[in-house]
């Protein structure tokens, strides 16, 4: 037995030994006597051959320290979203202020949960359920995480449920509509016509188009590259594709910029946009679009290629898609449109005159 006291009056017995060529050692600090040792350091080099040294003692950590120390570091390395789960973080270690990872039963997720959707926003409006529910996933994947590295044994989360969400909506820009909403983008406003016609007529995700650079507007081949997407992979899309004057708009922004410059520019500030919420709503809000949100205005790209007879792999491929369910939804979406609508031919006149070669005829 490898078991001995550092010096001839150490204060505790400690253990060192190899299992194939890797190293054991610690303190056994519950020791009092040597035998009391050899006994530990038995019961240590089972648990080695057994697969289940480490364990031991695991989820001892503390939640906030385990997210210091370990889940942000890991999430600025590998996720593009770690911003987002800086502020979950502190929510979460706001909550379990000075509870171990073993602490955190499924009990206690579920109180979370329950607490959480009943405190109202900084704002002072009720809390969404989706909102609790990304909450949740990053404790989960939190658990997962000192799983792997050994911190913890198992994911209370598992054993708990999402909030179920009633959330799946299809809203796009109506014909009627899309007059009304760039006649007042004007003045302060007027920076957000180009955008929202690029968007029309690209259907980019709100992150792709603000992140899109001069070097990924393509003019020779005719094609804008859609480039860290949520699916990651790169995507190309053409530029008349629906629309032809989103060639123009984008020759004129691109003119004079470096490839690594930005494509949209805020006024202001001559720098990239962060983001786009206050002035689209307030345009929306002036002349009467209810319940309309940037991303809508994607959902309406893929409308109008269903309603120009795109075939669906095609709208697949041009909305970056994974799955064909996805693309289903705004196809049946229009069929059903036909269907109950006979006699009013929808985006009729502005695809047949406007959007593209591909043409929707009734």
């Amino acid at each position: 037995m490898s078991v001995y006291k550092r010096g001839k009056t150490g204060p505790h017995w400690n253990y060192y030994f190899r299992v194939r060529g890797v190293r054991y050692r610690g303190a056994i600090p519950e020791a009092r006597t040597k035998w009391e040792a050899e006994q530990a350091e038995s019961k240590i080099k089972q648990e080695v051959f057994e697969g289940r040294f480490g364990l031991v003692h695991s989820g001892t950590m503390k939640l906030s320290d385990f997210i210091d120390e370990i889940y942000m570091p890991w999430a600025k390395a590998n996720k593009r979203s770690w911003k987002g789960d800086e502020c979950y973080a502190e929510i979460l270690k706001q909550y379990f202020k000075g509870k171990a990872l073993c602490e955190i039963t499924p009990f206690v997720i579920e109180k979370f949960k329950h607490e959480r959707i009943k405190a109202p926003t900084k704002y002072g409006r009720s809390r969404a359920p989706a909102s609790v529910n990304r909450e949740f996933e990053m404790l989960s994947r939190l658990f997962n995480l000192a799983i792997d590295f050994k911190k913890g044994e198992s994911n209370p989360c598992s054993r708990v449920r999402k909030f179920k969400l009633d959330n799946e909506r299809y809203r796009y820009l109506l014909p009627e509509e899309e007059p009304a909403l760039m006649s007042v983008l004007e003045g302060k406003r007027a920076h957000l016509k180009a955008m929202i016609v690029v968007a029309l007529g690209l259907g980019l995700r709100k992150r792709e188009q603000l992140n899109l650079r001069r070097d990924q507007v393509d003019f020779s081949r005719n094609v804008v590259i859609a480039a860290h997407t949520k699916g990651r992979k790169n995507r190309e899309i053409p530029l008349d594709v629906l629309n032809p004057e989103v060639r123009e708009i984008l020759r004129q922004l691109c003119n004079g910029k470096r490839p690594d410059d930005h494509v949209f520019l805020n006024p202001e500030t001559d720098k990239a946009f962060h983001d786009i919420k206050r002035s689209f709503h307030t345009a929306c809000r002036m002349v009467g679009i209810e319940g309309l949100w940037w991303h809508d205005l994607r959902a309406t790209f893929c409308t109008r290629l269903a309603l120009a007879r795109y075939e669906a792999l095609t709208i697949m491929s041009l909305m970056g898609h994974k799955d064909l369910k996805t693309t289903m939804r705004y196809i049946r979406a229009v069929q059903l449109q036909r269907d109950v609508r006979p006699e009013q031919s929808v985006h009729k006149l502005a695809t047949q005159k406007k959007y593209g070669r591909q043409h929707w005829q009734p």
